[in-house]
């Protein structure tokens, strides 16, 4: 087990990886130096605070969709789609049948793959 790159057991049953010492945090230092400051409070903290205030779940409602329209209707993308999506339902992953199966047979697979190829010899001539 001289090879770097094997995993090596102490006594205690932890792998031990010397190699990677260097890049361990060390005591103190965090994994995001820029992640969000220390007192600083989250959304879901301060939408619970303001619902407990007494403030009006209708209100917030509102606001928020206020705010989302502004950013819609400035061309920030995220906040169309997010609109779009809430009046008309999400854009399905797969396309499907009128019975939920494949949206074309064997046999009309087979039809489309003769009618491309006949196209290509068309073109070719």
């Amino acid at each position: 087990m001289d090879n770097p790159e094997e995993q090596q057991g102490n006594s205690n049953g932890k792998l031990e990886r010397p190699w990677l010492k260097e890049y361990q945090f060390k005591p103190g230092q965090s994994g995001n130096p820029g992640g969000r400051p220390k007192g600083s409070v989250s959304i879901e903290a301060e939408l619970r605070r303001r619902l407990a205030d007494g403030e009006s779940g209708e209100k917030i409602v509102q606001g928020l969709v206020t705010q989302a329209l502004r950013q819609a209707l400035g061309g920030d993308y995220k906040f169309f789609n997010m609109i779009l999506e809430r009046i008309d339902g999400r854009i399905a992953d797969r396309l499907a049948g009128h019975d939920g199966g494949p949206l074309f047979s064997d046999e009309d697979m087979d039809r489309l793959v003769r009618l491309a190829e006949q196209t290509d010899d068309w073109r070719d001539r």
